[in-house]
């Protein structure tokens, strides 16, 4: 019978260990030795839900974890990743989340369908996930599974949120800097001029030119002028593509 009593000291020491990790095998290791400590096993990752395409490094390690070639072939369909219910939860969540009662899973969904098979031949009845929002609107997760039923699942989510983000975290940086992702741009956050950010802003609000031009008290090719610098200081081919950088670097905000 699992025990969802969870040994704090050894977790905190356990995700310690991971964020000290001087590699990312070293990084993988401690993640499995989280899994252990909270009698969650298996493990799942994804380093970019957004971009559903082939990772060596995450097929090799799910591999290992005992995951099939059937679901691994699963795993890498673009169509299934993207709709997949996990994922769409972890695009709108910020903390660790839990997904139990794995069989239900709605009609029409075979592959789905497949995959829970999967896991419950694993012995995975319920899932624990903690979503990476990362820069440029990436979102990674981390999901540790394993025989808890929902209540002891809750239990443990309960006592392990704040170690569980933090492992999710340390583990993303650790593929990230492992894949050199973690050289940063500071300078794009400070190449455009206010002006030119409020015509952008406007713009992706979906103000014509000409609307921004009364909205701002200027001539339009005044902002034709200052959209025209933003396009070429953020590296863009056009307005929308501008747009999308600025907001993958966070200097739009919220879009009401």
């Amino acid at each position: 019978m699992p025990c969802t009593a969870v040994d704090s000291t050894e977790l905190r020491r356990a995700v310690r260990c991971l964020e000290l990790a001087p590699d990312f095998d070293a990084a993988q290791q401690a993640l499995k030795d989280i899994a252990r400590t909270v009698g969650m096993p298996v493990l799942a990752w994804s380093a970019d839900i957004s971009r559903p395409s082939f990772n060596p490094h995450i097929d090799a390690f799910l591999r290992r974890e005992g995951w099939s070639d059937e679901i691994m072939k699963l795993w890498w369909q673009r169509n299934g990743m993207l709709k997949n219910p996990l994922y769409v939860r972890c695009r709108i969540r910020a903390l660790p989340f839990l997904t139990s009662e794995l069989e239900k899973v709605p009609v029409g969904r075979p592959e789905l369908r497949q995959i829970v098979d999967a896991m419950r031949l694993m012995n995975v009845k319920s899932l624990i996930t903690t979503p990476v929002h990362l820069p440029r609107g990436q979102v990674a997760m981390v999901s540790w599974g394993g025989p808890l039923s929902t209540s002891e699942a809750k239990e443990l989510l309960s006592q392990a949120t704040t170690e569980l983000l933090a492992a999710g975290h340390h583990f993303m940086h650790a593929y990230r800097k492992m894949i050199g992702a973690l050289h940063t741009r500071e300078e794009e956050l400070s190449k455009l001029t206010l002006r030119e950010w409020e015509c952008l802003r406007l713009t992706a609000q979906g103000c014509r030119e000409a609307e921004v031009a009364s909205l701002m008290g200027m001539a339009p090719t005044t902002v034709r002028y200052h959209l025209d610098n933003v396009i070429r200081k953020l590296d863009a081919t056009n307005r929308t593509h501008a747009v999308a950088i600025a907001a993958q670097l966070g200097i739009l905000g919220p879009l009401s």
